[in-house]
């Protein structure tokens, strides 16, 4: 999936090299998992956030968010596009310690793994 144009990742400062490749590789349990199909960017947001603070309340390590490759989207890939940002807005709350498009058994470029913090900082 690293070699897809599709392909997205990005972690926090100091996150372990190590730590981020397990997660490339889809070494970490998948918890809970979110499916944004469907749904409007508005909606799409809100759900993100509430599945994000949902998850860190119930002590989630990893989660996946299910979101489509955009190939019906008429230019580029809306809810993934919207995606990147929202995840790494939720970074920079120090939520998120790194994420990566999924492995193909898991959807590959159209979901996307997650990994959070046990609480934010």
């Amino acid at each position: 999936v690293a070699n897809m144009p599709e392909y997205m990742e990005g972690y926090a400062e100091g996150t372990n090299p190590i730590t981020i490749e397990k997660l490339k590789n889809g070494e970490f349990s998948i918890q809970k998992t979110l499916d944004l199909h469907g749904l409007s960017i508005d909606d799409a947001k809100v759900s993100l956030e509430e599945f994000i603070v949902d998850s860190i309340k119930s002590c989630l390590n990893c989660v996946k968010v299910v979101h489509g490759r955009g190939l019906k989207s008429k230019s580029v890939p809306v809810l993934k596009e919207n995606l990147k940002a929202w995840i790494v807005r939720a970074m920079n709350r120090k939520w998120v310690i790194a994420f990566s498009s999924a492995r193909m058994c898991d959807g590959g470029p159209g979901a996307t793994y997650i990994l959070l913090k046990k609480s934010p900082v």
